[in-house]
Protein backbone atom coordinates (compact mmCIF):
# COMPACT_ATOMS: atom_id res chain seq x y z
CA UNK A 1 0.00 0.00 0.00
CA UNK A 2 1.34 3.32 -1.16
CA UNK A 3 -1.15 5.83 1.34
CA UNK A 4 -3.63 6.01 3.93
CA UNK A 5 -6.01 9.08 3.49
CA UNK A 6 -5.87 10.31 6.94
CA UNK A 7 -8.40 12.91 7.68
CA UNK A 8 -10.24 14.74 11.14
CA UNK A 9 -13.47 15.31 10.45
CA UNK A 10 -14.33 18.22 13.14
CA UNK A 11 -12.14 20.37 10.76
CA UNK A 12 -12.02 18.54 7.35
CA UNK A 13 -8.27 18.37 7.18
CA UNK A 14 -7.14 15.42 5.15
CA UNK A 15 -3.49 14.23 4.33
CA UNK A 16 -2.01 11.40 2.59
CA UNK A 17 -0.22 9.66 5.18
CA UNK A 18 3.01 7.26 3.90
CA UNK A 19 4.45 3.93 5.84
CA UNK A 20 7.35 5.48 6.17
CA UNK A 21 6.44 7.70 8.66
CA UNK A 22 5.81 5.48 11.27
CA UNK A 23 9.28 4.53 13.57
CA UNK A 24 9.33 0.42 12.76
CA UNK A 25 10.83 0.38 16.38
CA UNK A 26 7.01 0.96 17.16
CA UNK A 27 5.85 -2.23 15.51
CA UNK A 28 5.95 -4.38 18.61
CA UNK A 29 4.75 -1.56 20.97
CA UNK A 30 1.84 -0.81 18.07
CA UNK A 31 1.40 -4.94 17.81
CA UNK A 32 0.86 -4.90 21.93
CA UNK A 33 -1.65 -1.54 22.22
CA UNK A 34 -3.82 -3.46 19.25
CA UNK A 35 -4.00 -6.81 21.17
CA UNK A 36 -4.64 -5.29 24.45
CA UNK A 37 -7.06 -2.57 23.49
CA UNK A 38 -9.82 -5.33 22.28
CA UNK A 39 -9.43 -6.06 26.61
CA UNK A 40 -12.20 -5.06 28.50
CA UNK A 41 -9.30 -2.44 30.74
CA UNK A 42 -8.36 -1.43 26.94
CA UNK A 43 -4.74 -0.79 26.03
CA UNK A 44 -2.57 1.30 28.55
CA UNK A 45 -0.42 3.56 26.62
CA UNK A 46 0.92 5.95 29.01
CA UNK A 47 0.23 9.05 31.74
CA UNK A 48 -2.94 7.34 32.64
CA UNK A 49 -4.39 7.01 28.84
CA UNK A 50 -5.70 4.36 27.54
CA UNK A 51 -7.17 3.35 24.13
CA UNK A 52 -9.99 0.64 23.83
CA UNK A 53 -10.66 -0.92 20.12
CA UNK A 54 -13.28 -2.89 18.55
CA UNK A 55 -12.47 -4.85 15.07
CA UNK A 56 -14.74 -5.68 12.40
CA UNK A 57 -14.89 -6.68 8.67
CA UNK A 58 -11.48 -4.97 7.56
CA UNK A 59 -12.23 -2.11 9.74
CA UNK A 60 -11.13 -1.27 13.38
CA UNK A 61 -13.08 1.75 15.48
CA UNK A 62 -10.62 3.07 18.55
CA UNK A 63 -11.42 5.34 21.61
CA UNK A 64 -8.58 7.01 23.45
CA UNK A 65 -9.25 7.66 26.86
CA UNK A 66 -7.93 10.03 29.44
CA UNK A 67 -6.81 9.04 33.31
CA UNK A 68 -10.42 10.56 34.23
CA UNK A 69 -12.00 8.40 31.73
CA UNK A 70 -13.14 11.04 29.04
CA UNK A 71 -13.29 9.88 25.37
CA UNK A 72 -10.45 12.25 24.05
CA UNK A 73 -10.10 10.86 20.25
CA UNK A 74 -12.24 8.20 18.11
CA UNK A 75 -10.49 7.07 15.20
CA UNK A 76 -11.72 4.58 12.70
CA UNK A 77 -9.13 2.67 10.12
CA UNK A 78 -10.95 0.94 7.08
CA UNK A 79 -9.84 -0.82 3.45
CA UNK A 80 -13.34 -2.08 3.30
CA UNK A 81 -16.06 0.48 4.23
CA UNK A 82 -19.32 -0.21 2.50
CA UNK A 83 -19.82 3.64 3.98
CA UNK A 84 -21.18 2.46 7.36
CA UNK A 85 -18.32 3.27 9.21
CA UNK A 86 -18.03 6.00 7.75
CA UNK A 87 -21.84 7.73 8.63
CA UNK A 88 -21.83 6.16 12.19
CA UNK A 89 -19.03 8.12 13.08
CA UNK A 90 -21.05 11.41 11.68
CA UNK A 91 -24.60 9.95 13.34
CA UNK A 92 -22.88 9.61 17.09
CA UNK A 93 -20.59 12.57 16.71
CA UNK A 94 -21.33 14.51 20.08
CA UNK A 95 -21.01 18.47 17.92
CA UNK A 96 -21.09 19.01 14.42
CA UNK A 97 -18.59 18.22 11.87
CA UNK A 98 -17.01 19.78 8.78
CA UNK A 99 -17.19 16.32 6.68
CA UNK A 100 -20.57 14.97 5.58
CA UNK A 101 -21.79 11.45 5.75
CA UNK A 102 -22.97 11.23 2.73
CA UNK A 103 -19.13 12.01 1.30
CA UNK A 104 -16.68 9.68 2.87
CA UNK A 105 -12.95 10.21 1.82
CA UNK A 106 -11.24 7.54 -0.38
CA UNK A 107 -10.07 4.19 1.22
CA UNK A 108 -7.82 3.40 2.52
CA UNK A 109 -8.68 5.51 5.39
CA UNK A 110 -8.05 6.43 9.24
CA UNK A 111 -11.12 9.48 10.15
CA UNK A 112 -10.10 10.86 13.18
CA UNK A 113 -12.91 12.13 15.36
CA UNK A 114 -12.06 14.62 18.16
CA UNK A 115 -14.45 14.40 20.84
CA UNK A 116 -15.92 17.35 23.50
CA UNK A 117 -14.33 16.65 25.93
CA UNK A 118 -10.65 16.68 24.58
CA UNK A 119 -11.01 20.33 25.39
CA UNK A 120 -10.63 19.29 29.10
CA UNK A 121 -7.29 17.80 27.85
CA UNK A 122 -5.45 19.49 25.79
CA UNK A 123 -2.14 18.14 25.95
CA UNK A 124 -3.73 15.05 24.67
CA UNK A 125 -3.64 17.09 20.99
CA UNK A 126 -0.30 17.17 21.09
CA UNK A 127 -0.05 13.36 20.29
CA UNK A 128 -3.06 11.60 18.72
CA UNK A 129 -2.52 12.41 14.97
CA UNK A 130 0.55 10.39 15.12
CA UNK A 131 -0.65 7.90 17.27
CA UNK A 132 -3.69 7.80 14.57
CA UNK A 133 -1.42 7.61 12.21
CA UNK A 134 0.66 4.52 13.56
CA UNK A 135 -2.30 2.78 15.15
CA UNK A 136 -4.14 2.99 11.24
CA UNK A 137 -0.88 1.69 9.85
CA UNK A 138 -0.75 -0.94 12.27
CA UNK A 139 -4.64 -1.94 12.09
CA UNK A 140 -4.40 -2.10 8.55
CA UNK A 141 -1.04 -3.06 7.12
CA UNK A 142 0.78 -4.12 9.82
CA UNK A 143 3.58 -5.43 7.17
CA UNK A 144 4.59 -2.10 5.68
CA UNK A 145 5.82 -0.98 9.15
CA UNK A 146 8.11 -4.21 9.46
Amino acid sequence: MKHLNHITLNTGHVRKTYPNEVNKELYFVLQRILRDATKPEGAVMFDGYRVKSIHADMATIATVYASDGAPILTTACSKLDSGAIWRMLHETAGEPLATKATDPVPLPYIADRLEVSAALHMDALEWTGDFSRCFGWATLYPRELR
